[in-house]
């Protein structure tokens, strides 16, 4: 179960010895300016202060991070070691949710209106197939892409299966000649390394040896991955990369990949931050003075980009976002640092994934916004962020670390999958699921896998809409197709 926590934070409000704190801001700067209002408090001197710590860089070592967190590589088991149990189901049945997109009690209950919900839905737009998944090999750094599958080696090196759609064929492995052989084996795709983020411009990111680097890969046969590019050396070791191509209308080069990463603190005194990575301009500061990140994610909007930026406090979890908006040439523009939801206090390693949809990105965090439960947060970020952004959780029965999480746009709607525990006790399997989001609410689930160690999880859009569904879990690389019904 969770930890006990001395704060514990629903929605955009912070609970502190009974009394409800909501967190605003002036816009002159993301943190440095966070204003607080009490609610049903006469002790409101004390209480104001306990968000002090997130409105500036005051160095209390109540809600700053400890120096480890600031400058130290994460913990080791955050890259996330797969250990082997039991094969997944490939039974695939609708499963109700262990607890329906839960408002919380009191004051802290969701806002969205009886109007505002969108389900239940007609069943028959919600309606997908699932194939028979297919195991690729070993746990590794593994992510789905629209073409398959792509493998992040111990080497750095790449290796991707291309997936038909009919899979009468089988998936075809495809990398560097001495890798698709039997020489390559199976060896050669077993790693603890962090899963690539791949863009539609064919090129795979992540960090390695404190550097953001890249390298083209197509799924042609006999092309081999591009050289390794070293894109930026101030990249924090063991954290993710979020990357998106971008289309610049009337332009000669229309596409212009960006990616945003974390970076190292250059003293021991400084935060880490967010950076952003932009074709052919370079890497520049994305969070704002004052603040930090601990995990980043990005989802398209409006031609442009949403950045979300999460920082892991010791006793709360600001999220902040941020427009990013690119010409034909130079650096992107940002739009203001808005802390759009205030969460509560982390619980083990916490990552942030976003997924577009008809009312802007919307992001996924998994939380435990109480001290006795543990769930699935959805923020309704929109196209122009904004302070109480709307929040819907998906309740798990129990707590779960890692709890992976990852969304996107498929068969005309916004879908999310994530791992949860099957059942409270703590020894039940764990399901994979997948569920349709709408207006920040969660729909019924689809059962994806069931099994053990989850490491990971990744969605992948086709070009016919459908999606492909990978995931590392019972110690095995897998993928599923996802078809629309």
């Amino acid at each position: 179960m969770p930890r006990a926590y001395k704060t514990t934070v629903f929605q955009s409000y912070v609970k502190w010895d009974g009394a409800l704190v909501k967190p605003a801001v002036d816009g002159s700067s993301a943190m440095a300016s966070l204003l607080t209002r009490v609610f049903g408090s006469k002790k409101e001197a004390s209480r104001v202060l306990a968000l002090a710590c997130v409105a500036t860089t005051l160095g209390s070592t109540s809600c700053s991070r400890s120096r480890a967190d600031r400058t130290g590589e994460p913990d080791a088991k955050s890259e996330g070691a797969a250990a082997a149990s039991a094969a997944p189901t490939s039974k695939l049945g609708g499963s109700a949710s262990p607890s329906e997109s839960a408002a919380l009690d009191g004051a802290a209950r969701s806002t969205a209106s009886a109007a505002d919900t969108p389900f239940p839905l007609d069943a028959g737009k919600l309606a997908l197939k699932l194939d028979k998944p297919i195991d690729l090999g070993p746990a590794g750094g593994m992510v789905a892409t629209p073409s398959g599958a792509l493998f992040r080696s111990r080497g750095d090196d790449l290796i991707g299966f291309s997936v038909s759609a009919s899979q009468a064929a089988g998936p075809k492995r495809i990398g560097r000649r001495e890798d698709v052989g039997d020489a390559g084996g199976e060896e050669a795709l077993a790693s603890h390394a962090l899963p690539p983020a791949f863009t539609r411009a064919s090129y795979a990111y992540w960090v390695s040896r404190g550097r953001l680097v890249r390298r083209a890969f197509s799924y042609s046969s006999g092309v081999p991955p591009g050289p390794l590019e070293v894109l930026a050396a101030d990249a924090l070791d063991g954290t993710r990369v979020a990357a998106e191509t971008v289309t610049v209308a009337d332009a000669a080069n229309p596409r212009r990949d960006v990616a945003i990463y974390i970076a190292r603190a250059e003293k021991k005194t400084d935060e880490r931050g967010a950076r952003i990575w932009v074709e052919g301009a370079g890497s520049a500061p994305l969070s704002s003075d004052g603040s930090g990140a601990s995990s980043v994610a990005l989802a398209p909007s409006d031609g442009g980009l949403v950045a979300i930026m999460l920082d892991l406090r010791s006793a709360m979890s600001p999220v902040h976002a941020r427009t990013i908006e690119l010409g034909e040439r130079g650096p992107a523009r940002l739009g203001p640092d808005i802390v759009v939801f205030v969460g509560p206090s982390p619980e083990g390693r916490t990552e942030v994934v976003a997924a577009p949809s008809g009312d802007g990105p919307i992001a996924f965090i998994p939380f435990a916004p109480d001290t006795s439960s543990f769930g699935l947060a959805s923020l309704v970020i929109g196209s122009e962020p904004h302070l109480d952004a709307m929040v819907q959780w998906r309740m798990y029965p129990n707590g779960l670390e890692p709890a992976p999480v990852a969304g996107a746009s498929l068969c005309g709607r916004t879908w999310v999958a994530y791992a949860r525990p099957s059942a409270a006790a703590p020894a039940s399997p764990h399901v994979l699921a997948l569920a349709p989001v709408e207006k920040g609410a969660f729909g019924a689930e689809l059962t994806a896998a069931q099994g053990f160690d989850f490491v990971s999880v990744s969605l992948a859009t086709r070009e016919d809409g459908s999606a492909w569904l990978g995931w590392v879990g019972n110690g095995r690389s897998w993928i599923r197709a996802v078809r629309c019904g």
